[in-house]
């Protein structure tokens, strides 16, 4: 009786001290916060602004060649008034890029579709996890062949009260580029909206500097371009340069 005493007490004491060394080693654990989990919808649309403007300068000069219009020559300041009346493009791929802490983030979307861009186009939807991301960057890639053309941009030029069509075709890859403030992303679940601006007038610049060739027959001006080709194009490059980004929540 008096052994097993003895045992009994023995057994109590031992899982004693096992417990206060567990409970020690807890305690003096560092454990990880959990990541937060969630994401966010961000819904991205695009649309072309400022549709009309004017050419002038080298550009101008360029284009009254191709008329081959001798009135042209007797304007001491040639000047041809520009309106886009449509862009069609061919949309391949949108992405998002950004940093979150030590993280690279890389979000896409593929596809192959023409959409009009002189009106807010949706292009779709971008899944973004939770999180503070900086060095925001979006990316808008078109891409084409002479059959179906990267951009195809249909619209008029007016000289002495007429209006000329006019059409500029870009095969090859073209990739707009904006840069976004940064973006926080909550648990809450909340969508954003994406705006993306093209800013024709940017593009209208570039053709001042009379910096491309075309044709004029059966009373339309026509320009190419092969962006794969001519890759230092001003027009391209004004092109590619020319997109602003917004995100803002729904």
């Amino acid at each position: 009786m008096k052994k097993s005493f003895i045992q009994l007490c023995t057994t109590v004491t031992l899982v004693a001290a096992l417990f206060t060394a567990c409970s020690k080693q807890s305690s003096d654990e560092t454990v990880d916060p959990a990541k937060q989990e969630g994401n966010a919808t961000v819904n991205y649309q695009i649309q072309a602004v400022n549709p009309a403007g004017s050419i002038d300068g080298s550009g101008a000069e360029r284009l009254g060649r191709i008329i081959n219009d001798p009135s042209a020559a007797s304007f001491p300041s040639l000047r041809f008034d520009l309106t886009w009346d449509s862009i069609k493009v061919r949309f391949r791929e949108l992405k998002f890029a950004a940093r979150s802490g030590a993280d690279e983030i890389n979000m896409s979307i593929k596809t192959d579709r023409f959409i009009d861009i002189l009106d807010s186009t949706s292009l779709g939807s971008i899944m973004l996890p939770v999180g503070n991301f900086d060095h925001v960057k979006v990316y808008f890639r078109a891409q084409g062949d002479k059959q179906k053309p990267a951009i195809l941009m249909k619209g008029r030029i007016t000289w002495q009260g007429n209006d000329i069509p006019v059409e500029v075709v870009i095969v090859g890859k073209i990739e707009l580029t904006a840069t976004g403030n940064d973006v926080a992303i909550g648990a809450d679940g909340l969508s954003f909206d994406g705006k993306l601006k093209l800013d024709l007038n940017l593009v209208m610049s570039k053709l001042q500097i009379g910096d491309f060739t075309g044709t004029f027959t059966g009373g339309k001006i026509v320009l190419s371009i092969d962006a794969d080709v001519d890759t230092n194009n001003r027009l391209k490059s004004a092109l590619e340069n020319s997109m602003s980004v917004e995100h803002k929540l729904r």
